[in-house]
């Protein structure tokens, strides 16, 4: 077996740690802050919580493996790129695009149904229903625990809200 410093898990890693420190760079300067009541702020969590936890454990994880990638037993060759596999990335980034475009107008909950819905349905050869299933489903559930529990708010369908209760669900 070659050791090769290039692989694949190499390359990741070296960005995964770039892109970590890149978001603690940018973080300061692209979160707005909370609206002050009564010299209080009306955010029960700090908005840089979640940002800086995913970027130290991507930091973490990339020197991982840059460190440990080196004694690995299995080889991990490039990838060889197809037409039809290339035509699947820019399809998937396309739909990354529309769905970040109508995520603020149609909300959290329909903008991630229609992704996971037309990735699903466009990637794999599932059944409708139980992808109608998932794309319902996850996305409420989500919603759900961002809002209700963690108090992190995401765009609701603008026109519409369906409460039980005390608890937001769209």
């Amino acid at each position: 077996m070659k050791n090769n410093f290039l692989s694949p898990n190499s390359v990741t890693g070296f960005l995964s740690v770039i892109l970590g420190f890149t978001i603690i760079y940018l973080l300061p300067t692209q979160l707005e802050k909370p609206v002050l009541i009564f010299g209080q702020s009306s955010a029960e969590i700090d908005p840089e919580l979640f940002p800086s936890f995913v970027a130290i454990l991507l930091i973490i994880f990339g020197l991982y493996t840059i460190l440990f990638d080196r004694k690995s037993l299995t080889f991990n060759s490039w990838p060889q790129f197809t037409k039809e596999k290339l035509k699947n990335i820019f399809i998937t980034i396309l739909s990354l695009i529309f769905f970040s475009i109508i995520f603020e107008k149609l909300g959290f909950v329909i903008s991630s149904f229609l992704l996971i819905f037309f990735l699903g349905y466009y990637l794999g050869n599932v059944k409708i229903f139980p992808l109608s299933l998932i794309s319902i489903i996850f996305p409420l559930s989500v919603f759900s625990l961002f809002v209700n529990i963690m108090h992190v708010f995401l765009p609701a369908f603008p026109y519409f809200e369906f409460r039980i209760g005390n608890f937001l669900i769209m």
